[in-house]
């Protein structure tokens, strides 16, 4: 058999391995789109940062904690040396309740959900326990609170009848951060046993608010206009109701919850430590247009791949052979559509703007391809078939991955009855 005859009577496997060769060869323009979705997605988490460094970060507060004084005594084999060390004491009774309003801001073409909470904490102070730590000078409270440039207002603390302004934590700012409040000495003495506190404050941040359980007993309720919560941190809430309007949610929590103690230096347990037993809930935010062209793009091969191969069917189902330059000029067409649906995913809902991506590229390829095929008609199939492709992939792209088995399954019941051995005229 002379290799032109060989040839010819393997035409369709030839024409298949072009195939595969071409589909392969159009992952480097893939890969260059990704690329380009990950520089996006990095300029759009750097526009986030930069909001959240002007309006504020995440934030976690707790209830107030109790800081004095203790003296300590070293000792060497030649000297006693007494020196002052900063104590910390959880306080009995802790109740959160927040109430968070969420908008959105804007840098360039970038968002990022902020949220804005009214805070109002309350609790019970035992003096008993405070007498534990041996006072020697005036009683600190600590509110920790992670970032304090997100504090919009403080009320002053109230004390049973006493009211303390809050001021700057002066004590250990670079292991703590938060607010402090100083009673003087004769003002706790003249506090009964045991009396209640309260707080309100008016708190900015972003991304998410966690809660510490700094106290015997720690209960907190939720109330948010976000609809997508996710709970975080080292404790789910015992109860929640999520809806299109926003989220309710409760903890409850026992000291014996807690990764550490009543009771601690405040120099050995910086606030990253102490925020690890922290619980609460993130802005989750839902698949954004660039996650979904990544994923397109993920799947990008296999529906080229597709595409080439329906016209390599429509040449097998109509015995009109194609030159490579089509699948050539088709593959450019369908790996700008994936820059064509970044762009416009930009400006438009992600839904807007794969419809307009695909019907531009359908309207592209189908004249194109029923010209080259021979009959206007052929390009009508191929377009429906386009059409039926591109919907299964948005289908998989939003993560229903049964489609693409669909599509699989589409493309083996239309070639069920192809006789390959006779395409090409083998004898």
């Amino acid at each position: 058999m002379t290799v032109p005859r060989l040839l010819a009577g393997n035409r369709a496997t030839l024409k298949l391995l072009f195939v595969g060769f071409l589909s392969l060869a159009m992952l480097i323009p893939l890969f260059m789109v990704r690329s380009i979705v990950s520089e996006r997605q990095n300029l759009q988490l750097a526009a986030g940062n930069t909001i959240a460094s002007r309006w504020g970060g995440p934030q976690s507060l707790g209830g107030l904690v109790a800081l004095m004084k203790v003296p300590v005594t070293a000792t060497t084999k030649r000297e006693s040396k007494t020196r002052q060390q900063w104590h910390a004491q959880v306080l009995s009774d802790l109740s959160i309740k927040a109430n968070l309003a969420t908008e959105r801001r804007y840098l360039g073409i970038y968002e990022l959900p902020v949220y804005t909470t009214q805070v109002t904490i309350s609790g019970q102070i035992v003096k008993s326990q405070l007498d534990q730590l041996q006072p020697q000078d005036n009683l600190v409270l600590w509110l920790p609170l992670s970032d304090v440039r997100g504090v919009r207002e403080v009320s002053a603390l109230k004390l049973g009848d006493l009211e303390v302004p809050a001021r700057p934590l002066r004590i250990h700012a670079n292991v703590i951060c938060g607010l402090q409040f100083t009673v003087a000495v004769e003002d706790l003495q003249a506090l009964p046993d045991s009396f209640p506190y309260e707080i309100q404050l008016k708190l900015a941040g972003s991304g998410s608010l966690l809660f510490l359980p700094l106290a015997d007993t720690t209960r907190v309720v939720l109330e948010g206009d976000w609809p997508h919560p996710e709970f975080i941190g080292q404790f789910l809430p015992t109860e929640r109701k999520i809806s299109a309007d926003g989220v309710k949610a409760n903890w409850q929590l026992l000291g014996l919850n807690r990764p550490y103690g009543d009771r601690w230096v405040v120099a050995d347990m910086p606030s990253q430590q102490l925020n690890q037993a922290g619980f609460g809930m993130r802005l989750e935010t839902p698949v954004d247009g660039y996650q979904r062209s990544e994923r397109s793009v993920k799947y990008g091969f296999l529906f080229i791949s597709l595409t080439f191969f329906t016209l390599f069917l429509f040449e097998v189902l109509t015995g009109h052979p194609l030159h490579p330059v089509p699948y050539v000029l088709t593959g450019a067409a369908l790996a700008v559509f994936y820059l064509v649906l970044l762009a416009l995913s930009e400006y438009l809902p992600f839904a807007t703007a794969f419809l307009v991506a695909a019907g531009l590229l359908v309207l592209i390829v189908t004249p194109y391809t029923g010209a080259v095929l021979g009959e206007r008609r052929r390009g009508f199939l191929v377009g429906a078939m386009m059409t039926l492709t591109y919907a299964l992939l948005y289908v998989l792209v939003t993560a229903q991955h049964a489609a693409l088995l669909l599509a699989i399954a589409g493309l083996m019941y239309l070639t069920r009855g192809v006789d390959w051995y006779a395409y090409g005229g083998a004898d």
